[in-house]
């Protein structure tokens, strides 16, 4: 039984560690459109993610919208140079570089103005040193109570056993 329970507690742990990444497919529908799908790499929808669609030329946001419970928005695509931004919170950003409509852009970006558009950004998932010791203490503490209580457990066993 003892094993059952430490190999339980050890596949929950295993699995609540797992990182996820923000991911995001832009499709073009050759009718001046295009279609943008969001999901994390664990399979779960980015449903509520806001996508944006922010001029190249100018820096201000063309398109701005909550991705549904699909996690797919179809989008008219601008007449000058954008980039389209999918920001599922803090650490789960990701731009990528517009397509162009079929006839091509009407304003087209002389100098990159970075100061207004988003930039992408990515959480490290890693560890620090700390945290790995103040963890490996922390299950090092569980196991020795663990231990502790079965052994007094089975002692007051013994002693009521006795008494009887």
């Amino acid at each position: 039984m003892k094993i059952i329970v430490v190999l339980l507690w050890v596949w929950v742990m295993h699995s609540s560690l797992y990182a996820h990444s923000l991911l995001m497919n832009i499709f073009d529908n050759e009718d001046n459109t295009i279609t943008v799908m969001a999901e994390f790499s664990t399979g779960e929808k980015a449903a509520g993610a806001l996508i944006r669609l922010e001029s190249l030329v100018t820096g201000e946001v063309l398109y701005q919208k909550r991705l549904p419970l699909e996690s797919e928005l179809t989008i008219i695509i601008p007449k000058e140079e954008y980039q389209v931004v999918l920001d599922a919170g803090p650490g789960h950003t990701i731009v990528k570089e517009g397509i162009a409509p079929l006839e091509g852009f009407l304003k087209k970006v002389k100098a990159k103005n970075t100061a207004k558009l988003s930039q992408a950004q990515k959480t490290n998932n890693q560890w620090s040193a700390l945290t790995t010791l103040f963890f490996v203490i922390c299950i090092i503490l569980f196991l020795m109570t663990i231990y502790w209580s079965n052994r007094n457990t089975n002692r007051i066993l013994k002693q009521l056993k006795a008494e009887i």
